[in-house]
């Protein structure tokens, strides 16, 4: 194994970044969402019926983030962040609201992970969930109206002069 997929396969397995994941998710979550968000023991059943989103990013570090929210938690997620009653908000809207915190939440865990990193997000796209527990930082947290799940996988640290 190249000396740099070693590095990338440590990483992944280290405590300290898992615990940034979480810490970072339930800030955006309160801060932005109005939702607490508790970490939780993954189960992924869930997953397959859940709307989800991918987000790539590329510099310094290269990678996706996927973001996986059960469907219950989505009226009361988009309802939250554009400021009505969780009915209110149309499906349109819900998308929207989806893709949008995913860009916030990548923004947010990548800029706490690497402060000093420069990196590029492709636009988040909605998708299924096809990202496995292999080579991942990965968090599962409780909201009080569903779950959110968060990964993110690392392809390549650049290295620069």
């Amino acid at each position: 194994m190249p000396h740099e997929l070693e590095h990338l396969e440590a990483a992944c397995q280290d405590e300290e970044l898992t615990e940034t994941l979480r810490r970072v998710s339930a800030e955006v979550m309160e801060t932005m969402f109005f939702s607490e968000a508790v970490p939780v023991d993954c189960e992924h059943d869930w997953l397959a019926g859940a709307a989800s989103v991918r987000v790539d990013f590329d510099g310094s570090h290269s990678g996706q983030m996927w973001l996986a929210l059960s469907r219950e938690a989505i009226p009361a997620i988009a309802g939250a962040f554009l400021g009505l009653d969780p009915d209110e908000a149309a499906a349109e809207q819900r998308s929207q609201v989806i893709l949008e915190l995913g860009n916030i939440l990548c923004g947010a865990i990548l800029s706490s992970l690497w402060p000093e990193s420069q990196l590029q997000l492709d636009p988040p796209a909605l998708t299924a969930w096809e990202c496995t527990s292999e080579g991942v930082w990965h968090v599962c947290l409780a909201l009080e109206e569903g779950l959110l799940a968060i990964s993110i996988r690392l392809s390549g640290v650049k290295q620069t002069c």
